[in-house]
């Protein structure tokens, strides 16, 4: 892969994972909640998830899966509905009083926001979608050599763990400027309705 080639599959990408979308959603949520270190167990299950989209997508499991219909609904429906679980969760969530994230105030497990953050990730459809789209234009996928193998996922990794804990210590400030009881279960209900809002529209859209 050329640098010119490389510069301009950076540049999507980037833009592609910055733009705020559920996995984005979370890291703010996570980091406010949770605290940024913590928020490294979801970052690293949400780039799990990506990184599995990614390879299914140059080993043209992606592809298999669009084409067949069956199976790329169920995933889509698996994804719709975990996408509106967890914001109906967030929405109805208790927020402790007095919440200042350190060490003796976390109320869920590293297991617990990792599977979040790696469900989230690949619960979204469009996900593969765009890996599948993304990929052949950078890359020969039929002959894809190791090297390429090794940047094409290496800065697909660097890219959404950088962008997912830059939301995430977004997530921290607004929790060191909005330290109450009213703010934080204002945002929670916010958060879980454009989690819901972005699951109902999948199922309503036509892809």
């Amino acid at each position: 892969m050329t640098f010119q080639y490389f510069s301009a599959y950076f540049l999507i990408l980037f833009i592609a994972t910055i733009t705020p979308g559920p996995s984005m959603l979370l890291a703010v949520n996570h980091g406010m909640n949770h605290g940024l270190l913590r928020t490294f167990y979801s970052c690293s299950g949400n780039l799990i998830g990506n990184l599995l989209m990614a390879l299914a997508s140059i080993l043209g499991l992606g592809a298999v899966l669009m084409a067949s219909g069956v199976v790329f609904n169920i995933i889509k429906w698996i994804g719709i509905i975990y996408l509106i679980f967890i914001g109906i969760k967030l929405i109805f969530e208790p927020v402790k009083t007095g919440r200042i994230i350190n060490n003796h105030s976390v109320s869920k497990s590293g297991c617990k926001l990792f599977i979040e953050g790696f469900l989230v990730a690949i619960g979204n459809p469009k996900g593969i979608l765009f890996f599948t789209a993304l990929f052949p234009q950078f890359i020969n996928v039929e002959s894809v050599n190791t090297n390429e193998f090794i940047i094409i996922l290496s800065t697909l990794g660097v890219v959404a763990f950088g962008c997912f804990m830059l939301y995430a210590i977004f997530g921290v400030k607004l929790n060191n400027l909005f330290q109450s009881h009213s703010f934080s279960k204002s945002f929670n209900r916010v958060t879980g309705s454009v989690f819901v809002g972005t699951g109902l529209t999948i199922a309503i859209s036509g892809k």
